[in-house]
C-alpha cells in the first residue's frame, strides 16, 4: 500500500508537490504562468507602443526627470533608465503577485487597470512635471493618455487569466 503523499506521477491529479491544496505539478505551473502573464503583457504592449506607435515610455520619463534633477548622472543614463523601468514595472508585478489577496477588495481586474491608469495620469505625470493627462508633453494629452490606457487595459486582460485558475 502506498503512502497518501506518494509520487504517482507528475501528470495525474493525485501527485502532490508539497503545496497545501494538493494540486498537481501541472496545475501549479499553469497558475504560476497565469500570474506572470498580466505584467509581461503590460511590459510588451508598453514597449511596442513606445517603439512603433511613438507613445510615451514611462520609465524613460522617470529617467529624464532624474537627469533634470541631477545632470551629473547623464553618464550612466542606461543604468538609470533600467532602474527606472524596474521600479515602474515592479509595481505592476507586485499587483499581479498579490492579485489573489487584492481581488476581494477590488473585485474586477479592469477596475484595477483603470485605477492604475488614473494614478499614472493624475499623480505620476504631474509629479514628473508633465501635467494632468500629460498635456505638457510634445505629443499632446491624447497621444500620451490613450496608449497608457491601452497598455493598462492589456494588463487587466492578463489579470483575468489568474481568475480562471
Amino acid at each position: 500500500m502506498r503512502a497518501p503523499n506518494c509520487a504517482t506521477g507528475p501528470w495525474d491529479n493525485n501527485h502532490r508537490n508539497g503545496n497545501e491544496e494538493g494540486r498537481s505539478m501541472w496545475e501549479w505551473w499553469r497558475r504560476m504562468g497565469a500570474m506572470w502573464f498580466g505584467p509581461l503583457l503590460f511590459v510588451a504592449v508598453s514597449i511596442f507602443l513606445w517603439k512603433y506607435v511613438g507613445a510615451v515610455f514611462m520609465p524613460e520619463l522617470l529617467a529624464r526627470s532624474i537627469f533634470r534633477l541631477a545632470p551629473g548622472l547623464a553618464s550612466v543614463e542606461l543604468y538609470i533608465t533600467i532602474n527606472a523601468a524596474l521600479l515602474y514595472f515592479g509595481g505592476y508585478f507586485a499587483v499581479a503577485i498579490f492579485w489573489s489577496s487584492l481581488k476581494p477588495y477590488l473585485r474586477n481586474p479592469f477596475a484595477v487597470g483603470f485605477m492604475l491608469w488614473l494614478v499614472n495620469i493624475l499623480v505620476v505625470l504631474p509629479i514628473l512635471g508633465r501635467g494632468i493627462l500629460g498635456y505638457r508633453l510634445p505629443q499632446g494629452w491624447i497621444a500620451v493618455s490613450f496608449p497608457l490606457l491601452v497598455s493598462h487595459w492589456m494588463f487587466a486582460r492578463g489579470l483575468q487569466f489568474q481568475d480562471r485558475s
